[in-house]
């Protein structure tokens, strides 16, 4: 039996890192979607059997907020070089444009320590949620929203802007156009093409702005966006329809966005997670599932070396800025992760330029409409403690991590 191990090596300087945001592990936020949580579990009628309201809220969530340094001491344990976290908007500016100094100083300690430690930061500005006094003008359907956060911006720049390394604007706007606007799946939840489609308008040119409002007084930073790119491909390739259908998405979830900012980047943050393969008949998806996920979605690595390529068309350094796993157990995240590296060096092999690859996420945290339950984390947190417990799956990734390498 050959039991031979094939080393692959990253590029030198690659970034390694991990990825969390604001309101899924801060806790003690007031916003839109807090708001939202207290109402919706008011119903109880989309509890589970086994499932609480306290399941639903993020209350707490990962009390990060107050045990920052305790996290950051996590990255560096990981021989992480990169942090991504958030800004929490609502904390920044809880009434409109009056803004709280107590909070910047906040952040402004979080982002030193980080530094500190000798990681670099990637901040983003916008992870879904708005300050109440947003939604109640009506959130991103309101033109106004990009004055309003060109504003915010602005005050971020001038108040963080020398201690941020990259920076990310917005995370995944069309999940939130999808999610809020069409399927009813997350706050305002709504189904409204046509105020879907205002909202597109609107982030797409807010990011815009406040691009330009970073690079005018940080012109050698990189800013860009994380966007959720699926990989679609046609279940039988010989049929045209099929064929066609997948190109069709491909366009309207993956390119459309991207191609309205794309004179506005200075890299891609990619966050991949699905696979779709598509079919003529409902529900126009039709996936083998041979591997699933503690959610069940599909596990399919070799999607993210195609989404990989389909993007080098774009000439830009690419960042994943998230991939990760559900996986209570950690029964499957130690394969996961080198399985999907795998394919990101292959991508790297072929001329992509992918700059660093971040695992998603640090911690067990409120992962949005599904509450607590998922365990996306590479640390384990206690719900009552907030205790912090490495997982198996953590050293494995440290291990990546600090040797620039996997093992196949």
């Amino acid at each position: 039996m050959n039991n031979k191990k094939e080393i692959l090596k990253f590029p030198k300087n690659f970034l390694w890192g991990t990825s969390t945001s604001a309101y899924q592990i801060e806790g003690g936020i007031t916003n839109d979607w807090s708001e939202w949580e207290k109402k919706r579990v008011e119903s109880k009628k989309f509890l589970s059997s086994g499932k609480i309201a306290d399941d639903f809220l993020c209350g707490k969530a990962c009390d990060s907020y107050n045990r920052y340094s305790e996290d950051l001491a996590l990255v560096k344990e990981l021989g992480c070089g990169a942090f991504r976290l958030g800004i929490e908007w609502a904390r920044i500016e809880p009434r409109e444009d009056e803004y709280d100094q107590k909070e910047i100083e906040h952040y402004k300690k979080v982002l030193i320590e980080a530094r500190e430690k000798g990681i670099q930061t990637v901040v983003t500005l916008w992870h879904w949620t708005n300050p109440l006094w947003l939604r109640d003008k009506g959130g991103w359907t309101n033109p106004e929203a990009i004055k309003h956060f060109s504003r915010y911006t602005l005050k971020i720049v001038e108040e963080l802007g020398q201690y941020i390394d990259y920076w990310i604007t917005l995370n995944e706007p069309l999940v939130h156009v999808l999610n809020g606007y069409l399927i009813n799946k997350f706050p305002p939840q709504k189904k409204c093409p046509r105020e879907a489609i205002k909202v597109f308008n609107n982030l797409y040119k807010a990011h815009n702005e406040a691009y330009k409002i970073i690079h005018k007084i940080f012109p050698y930073t990189n800013v860009s966006i994380t966007h959720l790119v699926n990989y679609y491909e046609p279940a039988r390739k010989w049929n045209p329809i099929e064929f066609f259908m997948a190109k069709a998405m491909h366009y309207l979830a993956n390119d459309r966005f991207l191609k309205k900012i794309k004179n506005y980047l200075d890299f891609i943050g990619v966050d991949y997670y699905f696979h779709d393969r598509i079919v003529c008949y409902p529900p126009f998806r039709k996936n083998l599932n041979i591997e699933t996920n503690d959610m069940g979605w599909e596990i399919y690595p070799r999607g993210i070396y195609h989404v990989l390529l389909k993007l080098n068309k774009y000439s830009l350094p690419i960042i994943v800025m998230e991939n990760g796993i559900p996986d209570r157990r950690d029964k499957k995240r130690q394969w996961f992760i080198p399985a999907h590296l795998k394919y990101v060096h292959k991508a790297i092999e072929k001329g992509v330029n992918v700059k660093g690859y971040f695992y998603w996420s640090l911690l067990d945290n409120f992962e949005w409409a599904a509450g607590f339950d998922p365990k996306f984390g590479l640390y384990e947190v206690d719900r009552k403690t907030f205790e912090r417990k490495a997982r198996p799956s953590a050293r494995m990734y440290s291990k990546i991590c600090k040797n620039n390498q996997i093992e196949i």
